[in-house]
């Protein structure tokens, strides 16, 4: 029931905005400017690795 809900929300939703579904929209930009997603893919990656993984940073710190 919840499901249906939901597919009729994004269906409405790129209805009226865009006009197709919206996957369709980001795969097609994906193909004429390959460079830009590559590009922010990595950005992303990299900012989710600061932000989340790995230890924290500590002045004059040394390895093991």
């Amino acid at each position: 029931m919840k499901r249906a809900r939901l597919s009729q929300l994004y269906k409405a939703l790129w209805s009226r905005v865009g006009g197709r579904p919206w996957t369709y929209i980001i795969r097609d930009c994906y193909h004429r400017q390959p460079l830009i997603w590559i590009m922010l893919s990595v950005a992303l990656g990299i900012l989710l690795g600061h932000l989340f993984w790995g230890t924290p940073w500590v002045p004059g710190q040394t390895g093991s």
